[in-house]
């Protein structure tokens, strides 16, 4: 919607390629302008989102995954990451400016996602981190964004936030509006108790993510989940990946993981 381009993929193991990126500098982040959230490829995914929800009726869970603002502006950048973060410390009021569009599109959306029959957010970003960004950087490019995001969707019934990434900053994300937390259960990052008692939520993980959860046995799998099962007592817990894993992962190793949880073992 800002002008990036990208060739789809015909595998569905496979990402888009990007074949052009918008942002050279900071004067086109000065130029970015409110987009419709219903329009080319969000529109796209609306669609999709009307069609899951009438195929499995309105009783099986729906959430939908949004990106923070600060997640989305390297996905611009034709420097990436690097660039992205470059210019929010070389160029805070064009950053500003740029991130401020986002989140008012990403508002618009999430509350289009609902209409069409999400039951909230999964909102993710990967940039809280301690080497990515200071503390107070989080503070002033994560938490402002997300929380006008979140706020738009607040009487949603299940919104989820995911933290990407090792050594986050996970303090930053202790009393933000949602009902689960979902990150990278990895050395640097919190323990799946330690977060439930910082925030009072309930949590998300257990199982690696991609490629490695594919590499795994069945009993490697159940061996993890029983200890996620363990440190949580059995409460407060949502079985899940650290990220995301590729949908061609084979189903039998998560049928595995589905046996064991409704065995409660």
């Amino acid at each position: 919607m800002w002008g990036l381009t990208y060739a789809p993929s015909d595998d569905r193991a496979r990402p888009f390629t990007v074949t052009g990126a918008p942002v050279a500098d900071a004067a086109d982040l000065a130029r970015l302008r409110p987009a419709d959230p219903r329009a080319g490829a969000l529109g796209e995914q609306l669609e999709a989102l009307r069609l899951i929800r009438a195929g499995v009726g309105p009783d099986v869970p729906i959430i939908w995954t949004i990106f923070a603002p600060m997640m989305v502006l390297p996905m611009l950048c034709r420097g990436g990451r690097d660039q992205a973060l470059a210019l929010a410390r070389s160029a805070p009021r064009e950053t500003e400016h740029a991130l401020g569009v986002m989140a008012r599109h990403a508002r618009q959306y999430a509350r289009a996602c609902v209409a069409a029959g999400a039951d909230g957010l999964f909102y993710a970003t990967n940039v809280a981190t301690a080497t990515l960004m200071s503390v107070d950087e989080c503070r002033r490019w994560q938490r402002p964004w997300d929380l006008r995001v979140l706020g738009a969707v607040a009487t949603a019934p299940f919104n989820l936030l995911h933290v990407c990434g090792t050594s986050i900053h996970s303090e930053e994300f202790a009393d933000y509006p949602v009902t689960a937390y979902s990150w990278a259960t990895v050395p640097g990052n919190p323990r799946l108790d330690t977060m439930h008692g910082r925030t009072g939520r309930a949590v998300v993980g257990g199982l690696p993510a991609k490629p490695e959860i594919a590499s795994l046995s069945a009993d490697d799998l159940v061996a993890r989940t029983r200890r996620a099962l363990d440190e949580m007592t059995g409460r407060w817990l949502l079985l899940g990946p650290d990220c995301s894993i590729n949908p061609d992962t084979p189903e039998p190793l998560l049928d595995a993981v589905g046996a064991a949880v409704r065995a409660g073992r």
